[in-house]
């Protein structure tokens, strides 16, 4: 350029600066009106989990396998050890999505919260009833005090209902204690503090190790109820709806993976919650057998009306019920599943 400009006469190079000048003003509003490309942009999506279990294997495949990566998403995964504590910090927006069972959010949106189910991860909830070794069955449980995750979540209304089905009413028959995660629940049954507690199936082997007996599971009384769901702030997915749906896609292949790949999946599981993997082994391949784990991302809607009849009498005024529609939004999910393209399982 400045050779060029050596040759040219004053007034020739008054009009090449002129010119110059013009383009690099256009180039600037060109900047300033459609910003500059981002190159190998990276969303930041803030996930919150009560604790490690499982039940968390797609987001672990998300994040260690790269499905969050190659939908341009980073994946930070903050724990919180209860599910109030954790819904609570979803409507404060500490956090844009919440992985856990549906119940607090159904709370939270009776009282006003803008929430909503886009999606879920396990449609079928697998809970057993343990004790301290003096209990073998739900009625010895008479007159003493159950540990519980949150006095709201879902696992405790479970535990409330298999508990009525065997004539046993809280706080006329037995009380209830928050707890807090598995590992200091089991701790507490060891010299029977508290008498019993829920554990999923992939606390069953620890739990026996420890020689806590079996009371009850959660299938034998109430049946295919929805479990683990994606949960978000409405507004915040509307808002940012195309991230949304990248990371549904991110999510649905990593649950599409783990069915793929189970012995993987078992030394994933083991590398993230420190379970050995003698014991992740069997629990990963009897939830990909069971469909405990999802295909697809879909919403149990059986299992979701379930769980809103379960809450009914203490939530709702007055029958009818909602339905599931009321806390479901799934045109995300759908979406999602149409640019994989893949068919919904439910």
């Amino acid at each position: 350029m400045l050779t060029i400009m050596k040759n040219l006469d004053g007034s020739s190079l008054a009009m090449a600066l002129k010119r110059l000048l013009s383009v690099s003003i256009l180039l600037l509003s060109a900047v300033v009106c459609f910003g500059v490309p981002r190159v190998n942009a990276v969303d930041r999506v803030i996930i919150g989990n009560v604790s490690r279990t499982v039940e968390q294997l797609p987001n672990y495949a998300a994040t260690d396998k790269g499905f969050f990566a190659q939908e341009g998403i980073h994946g930070d995964v903050v724990l919180i050890g209860s599910t109030d504590t954790l819904i609570q910090a979803l409507i404060a927006g500490q956090i844009n999505v919440a992985i856990v069972d549906p119940s607090a959010a159904i709370n939270a949106v009776e009282r006003g919260a803008s929430l909503k189910i886009i999606g879920g991860t396990v449609p079928i909830a697998a809970y057993t009833l343990v004790g301290c070794p003096k209990y073998k069955t739900i009625k010895e449980l008479k007159g003493t005090t159950l540990g519980v995750v949150s006095l709201v979540s879902g696992s405790t209304i479970f535990l409330r209902e298999m508990l009525r089905k065997e004539g046993l009413e809280l706080n006329r028959d037995y009380s209830i204690i928050q707890g807090g995660p598995t590992t200091q629940r089991l701790a507490s049954l060891k010299n029977c503090n508290t008498s019993a507690t829920m554990v999923l199936g992939g606390d069953l082997p620890r739990s026996r190790e420890l020689g806590f007996p079996e009371i009850a599971r959660l299938q034998d009384y109430v049946p295919n109820l929805q479990f683990h769901s994606l949960i978000v702030d409405s507004h915040w997915a509307e808002t940012n709806s195309q991230l949304t749906v990248r990371y549904l896609k991110a999510m649905v292949r990593a649950m599409q993976w783990a069915h793929t790949h189970k012995e993987e999946a078992a030394d994933l599981v083991t590398k993230r919650t420190g379970i050995p993997l003698k014991y992740t082994r069997p629990t990963v391949e009897e939830y990909l057998a069971q469909g405990i784990i999802s295909r697809d991302g879909s919403v149990n809607r059986e299992g979701f009306q379930q769980l809103i009849d379960l809450m009914g009498e203490r939530l709702y005024k007055q029958r009818p019920y909602p339905a599931p529609e009321k806390y479901l939004d799934m045109s995300y999910l759908r979406r999602a599943q149409q640019e994989l393209g893949i068919t919904a399982g439910r």
